[in-house]
This record gives C-alpha cells, structure tokens and sequence, in this order.
C-alpha cells in the first residue's frame, strides 16, 4: 500500500487516516470474515486481535524506547542477562527486531492493544529527505504502524522546503547536483 496525502494542520492527520483505514479492516474482517478465521484458527491457533476502534495508540519513540529500556534494565537487575542479550538492544536511534516484538508484547500488556503507532523517530534514522520536527530538530515527523511488534507499514513527511532540503542534503554530504530532480 503506497498513499500520499495532503493535509491541512499537522502531519497526525495522516497517522489518524492510516489508523482508521487499518481499524476499518479489523473490523470489517471479524464482522465478514468469521469461517476464515476460524479455519485459520484451527490450523494456526491465535488471539483474536485487540485495538480500538475509535482511538488510535500513538507513542512517542522516546516513550517506546523507555519502555523496551525499563524491561531490558529489569532483565540485567534480575540477572537474566543472556535475555537482555538476546534484546540487541544496541544503538537508541531505532529498534532491533527483537526489540519492537518486545515493544509489541509491553503495548499490548500496558494498553490492551495490539495495534499501535510509534511516532518521532530520531532524524539521524531516517532519511535525509525527512521533515525534522519544528518544536524539536533532533527528532523527525516520521511513524511506523505496529501489529503485535511487527511494522506494518512506515512513513514520513517529507521536506518540502527547498532551503531546508538543501541543509539537510549538505548535512549527509549529499551532492546537489545529484537530487535536482528531487
């Protein structure tokens, strides 16, 4: 799935269509799809899937990573540190793998959903292109969607000042000559 989009204030209001269209498609397969369900459930046993319909969960990157990091802190205190290990917990500009499918399993335990957003990634994690955020440069207005600790889908604002795009080119030591067409 690929969408572009306008919006009018801020750049939530695209967060906030991509969590309706993804809490349109829960519900519109647990009301028409319950044959389906229950055959892959009976090859495949799940947990029927929790998210809001009305409200999507929206989490700072910050927030996230505090939460993976208090689990992880838990983890060395309790001496379990084969597991914190295993966190590759690493570098605080993104999360590994193992980490966002932790992430998933604290959403779910704290807010009692499976489906949530994860928003103001660091701006050194995305790229060049990427809008900062106006309030705090250090993080961008960029987002991953998450389903039970799997991204589902990612995106950005992108720059759409030609001064700013140069300053960010000239940053990463990006020729201009090589994103006129940008």
């Amino acid at each position: 799935l690929d969408m572009e989009m306008e919006f009018m204030e801020h750049y939530h209001e695209v967060l906030q269509m991509i969590g309706a269209m993804f809490a349109h498609i829960f519900k519109s397969i647990n009301a028409h799809c319950q044959a389906e369900l229950a055959a892959i459930g009976a090859q495949y046993p799940f947990t029927p899937l929790r998210f809001d319909e009305n409200k999507l969960l929206i989490l700072t990157f910050k927030e996230a990573k505090a939460m993976t990091q208090a689990h992880f802190d838990e983890l060395l205190q309790a001496g379990k540190q084969e597991e914190a290990d295993a966190l590759l917990m690493g570098e605080s500009k993104d999360f590994s793998t193992p980490e966002e499918k932790l992430l998933g399993r604290l959403v779910a335990a704290k807010y009692g959903t499976d489906f949530y957003c994860v928003d103001k990634y660091p701006l050194a994690a995305r790229p060049f292109y990427t809008m900062p955020d106006p309030y705090n440069p250090s993080v961008s207005n960029s987002y991953d969607f998450f389903l039970r600790g799997e991204e589902i889908t990612s995106g950005a604002q992108r720059i759409h000042n030609t001064k700013v795009l140069i300053e960010q080119a000239n940053k990463h030591n990006i020729p201009l000559d090589t994103i006129q067409a940008y």
